[in-house]
């Protein structure tokens, strides 16, 4: 240790003092500078995603709401999931509905008109 001078080693580098406000002004308009740039970015990313997703929803293809329900609907008919009984129940009108059924049951029949005509009673 005898070895080592005593003198003062740490010393001040000169105009220190005197510059260092400017230093630290300078790195805080460099962190500003810093936190309005990545402020923008991020603004700039948010914009193109929600541009992004506004074409993805403009593009989509609307679908009926009613054809999915009679999709469904008559998907737990023919399953069995659902019986007659329960489908007039849920119905509004039942009435119309069953009116309804029977006409497009009645349209499919393919009458013989001589058949009938000679299968019918007169009275």
């Amino acid at each position: 240790m005898n070895k080592f001078p005593k003198e003062n080693i740490f010393k001040v580098p000169e105009d220190y003092f005197e510059s260092l406000p400017d230093i630290i002004l300078d790195k805080r308009k460099q962190r500003i500078k810093n936190y309005y740039i990545s402020g923008i970015a991020a603004a700039a990313v948010l914009l193109v995603g929600f541009l992004i997703l506004a074409i993805n929803f403009s593009s989509m293809e609307e679908t009926d709401l009613q054809a999915e329900i009679n999709n469904d609907v008559e998907y737990y008919i023919a399953t069995g999931i659902w019986d007659d009984e329960e489908i007039l129940l849920l119905a509004e009108h039942p009435n119309d509905l069953l009116d309804l059924i029977a006409e497009e049951e009645w349209s499919r029949q393919e009458w013989d008109e001589e058949e009938f005509y000679d299968n019918e009673m007169w009275y």
